[in-house]
């Protein structure tokens, strides 16, 4: 599956200047591993980054440690989805600085969705010391398909 070309351009230029930044060096691998997480369908678990990266045979630290790296240089982030059962997802952090999710405690589904309101709080509140430049809100509970179940 070919990469989308802009997503992976602005993973690769994000990965490269924190790199700089924080004084390490590029490698290959890391730019394979980031190459096939941007292929996955978002979100990916650890394992599918890892299946994926089977064929270059790129250890599993290597993996684990490109998906710390990812996340410190905010091109993914993490999410657990299903609190409590240890599943953690990773997604690529699109060009939005806003995210907001419902996830369902039982099923793990996840439901994207925008709300003005939240958006202008964050926006008009003034706070010390800080200005937010991306930020995600994660609401959990349960769907409409596991509330029916239950009913």
């Amino acid at each position: 599956m070919p990469v989308p070309q802009r997503t992976y351009k602005l993973a690769s230029d994000r990965l490269r200047a924190y790199l700089r930044t924080h004084n390490m060096r590029p490698s290959r691998v890391r730019n394979m591993v980031l190459e096939r997480a941007c292929q996955l369908p978002q979100p990916f678990t650890a394992a599918q980054l890892e299946e994926a990266c089977l064929s270059e045979r790129i250890s599993t630290a290597t993996v684990y440690n490109c998906l710390r790296l990812f996340t410190m240089a905010q091109i993914l982030y993490a999410v657990e989805r299903q609190r409590g059962k240890g599943v953690m997802r990773y997604a690529l952090i699109s060009a939005s600085p806003v995210r907001m999710e419902f996830i369902c405690d039982k099923c793990g589904r996840v439901t994207e969705f925008q709300d003005q309101a939240i958006v202008r709080l964050i926006q008009e509140r003034k706070f010390i010391n800080f200005t937010p430049r991306q930020y995600s809100l994660f609401v959990y509970g349960e769907c409409r398909v596991c509330r029916k179940i239950k009913d």
